[in-house]
């Protein structure tokens, strides 16, 4: 009888730890965040009017950002050729002279007239000054037309005779402007374009002098604001300058057909107008996009118990426009590792939908990621600033638990023993 009476006694004192580890079990099954109810309204289908509504994806849902927005691509998407002929009907003819902006500073010679000679700098009004004369209005004026006002000006004050006029304008240097761009680019809003540092201005400025502003382009403008996003028309961007606006076809960036060249100057606004789908031909790097993107991630995964054990460095989180989300996954170490144990994770993507303008988040199973790469919902490109997290095989977060158990259950339940038997 004293024997079942110690039996029992140990056995009420083990049911607590049996329970512990049956819970540490029913844990393992869930390896990321619950999925909210409404991802099952996430499922492609023609006739969901909801569909709109849906931000989580599941392992088996593939995330195609152009689902909610099927309707309005068959409404508004053009043909190549459609697209060309509009364009023909706004495009008005190309001004290839630069103009004159504030800033733009010039060497004004005169021949057999030095005394009215000088290097001069447009200033914010947009005038210029030479000795003996009033100041000259130069902004938004090409070179030829400053240079037969000049010419007019002194022939109208009798300072020179008009045989005699011989004028030289060179450009010293182009000076950084500010426009604004708006539409469909990452970053929209005022920027500046054409700026350099003062060594390179200072090394420039006594060599050579020349009319190519090669860096105030409709490119440059676009590149500054981030660069555009996948749901861009880039057939017919518009350039607006005071009360007239011009519109070019850059799809030669991305395609290899020829590009218009539309030099800019201060104040003008550079428009891009969007698609009603994502256009994933428009994610690689170009002139008119952005190079790279930087994503951030979090690899908390066992062996390595932090970022930088995972080498998570600046390599790890930059990558060329265009990469996937299984790319990504490869260089932030959740992919590999002992296949019993640690090698079946899961990943959420957190991304903003540039069509929505809302945060969608995907799961995706590294085993998904790897039979699907070639599916584009199951394997998504990946955008500027998007999120990434790695989480743990449901064998290591087991492992944990029996760790935890181990290290906090079981030394209380020895001490506990150890003082009765000091009692």
């Amino acid at each position: 009888m004293w024997r079942h009476y110690l039996y029992y006694q140990s056995s009420s004192k083990l049911l607590p730890l049996f329970a512990i580890i049956i819970l540490g079990f029913m844990v393992t099954a869930c390896v990321t965040p619950a999925t909210p109810q409404m991802s099952d309204i996430c499922e492609p289908n023609a006739n969901n009017v909801n569909v709109h509504e849906c931000h989580y994806y599941a392992d088996d849902i593939p995330y195609l950002r152009n689902a909610h927005r099927q309707s309005q691509r068959n409404k508004l998407k053009y043909s190549h050729s459609a697209q060309r002929n509009l364009n023909s009907t706004l495009q008005p003819p190309l001004r290839q002279h630069h103009l004159l902006s504030t800033g733009d500073r010039l060497n004004i010679k005169m021949l057999n007239a030095e005394e009215f000679s000088a290097k001069v700098e447009i200033d914010t009004s947009g005038y210029i000054y030479l000795p003996y004369l009033h100041p000259i209005y130069a902004y938004k004026k090409t070179i030829n037309q400053l240079k037969r006002e000049i010419k007019q000006i002194l022939i109208n004050e009798k300072l020179i005779h008009f045989d005699n006029v011989r004028i030289s304008i060179t450009p010293i240097r182009w000076a950084p402007i500010e426009i604004t761009v708006s539409g469909a680019v990452f970053e929209p809003g005022q920027h500046q374009i054409n700026r350099t540092s003062e060594i390179d201005a200072m090394d420039d400025s006594n060599i050579h002098t020349g009319d190519h502003a090669s860096k105030r382009s409709i490119a440059q403008a676009l590149k500054s604001s981030g660069g555009i996003s996948p749901n861009a028309d880039t057939s017919k961007i518009s350039v607006t300058r005071g009360l007239h606006t011009y519109y070019f076809d850059m799809s030669g960036v991305i395609t290899g057909s020829p590009v218009p060249y539309f030099p800019l100057i201060k104040n003008d606004h550079v428009h891009v107008p969007e698609h009603y789908y994502f256009d994933e031909e428009l994610v690689r790097p170009s002139q008119i996009t952005v190079p790279g993107i930087r994503v951030f991630i979090s690899n908390l995964t066992v062996p390595a118990s932090s970022n930088s054990q995972s080498a998570l460095d600046t390599q790890a989180t930059r990558f060329p426009y265009g990469i996937r989300l299984l790319g990504a996954a490869v260089a932030g170490n959740c992919v590999g590792g002992a296949q019993s144990t640690n090698a079946d994770r899961h990943i959420i993507l957190v991304t903003k939908n540039p069509l929505t303008k809302e945060i969608d988040v995907i799961e995706r199973a590294i085993s998904t990621l790897i039979t699907h790469a070639w599916i584009p919902g199951m394997n998504p490109v990946l955008l500027p600033s998007d999120s990434i997290a790695c989480y743990d095989s449901r064998v290591t977060n087991f492992r944990e638990i029996v760790r935890t158990i181990t290290e906090v259950i079981i030394p209380a339940s020895l001490l506990e023993w150890i003082g009765s038997k000091g009692t």
